[in-house]
């Protein structure tokens, strides 16, 4: 019964927040991508347990696909944002490519 409760708030945390964010964070996507990567790789890691013969033997592989997919999530999460690393807009509204780490400190 306390695993069910568990389980369920679980999946109540996890299907109760926001479908969309008009202002999302980078941050937020990397995290959102990361999570979703790492519950991809935990479900291939699980099917992969069904070409086992001692299935219950081989229960790391579902932490190991979380792993990896937690990692190709962060990846993913970080390409996807990286318009924002090496572009920039100046005052008169030209974009600009950075090739380094600029900092503009507004005078007035």
């Amino acid at each position: 019964m306390k695993k069910a409760i568990v389980a369920l708030s679980l999946v109540l945390v996890l299907f109760a927040l926001p479908a969309k964010s008009h202002a999302g964070s980078s941050l937020e996507i990397v995290l959102w991508d990361s999570l979703l990567g790492a519950g991809i790789g935990a479900l291939v890691g699980a099917a992969t347990l069904a070409f086992m013969d001692h299935p219950n033997d081989h229960l790391e592989r579902i932490a190991q696909g979380a792993s990896i997919g937690l990692i190709c999530g962060l990846g993913f999460g970080m390409y996807e944002i990286s318009p924002m690393f090496y572009t920039t807009t100046t005052p008169s509204g030209k974009k600009e490519r950075v090739y380094g780490l600029r900092v503009n400190i507004p005078l007035q």
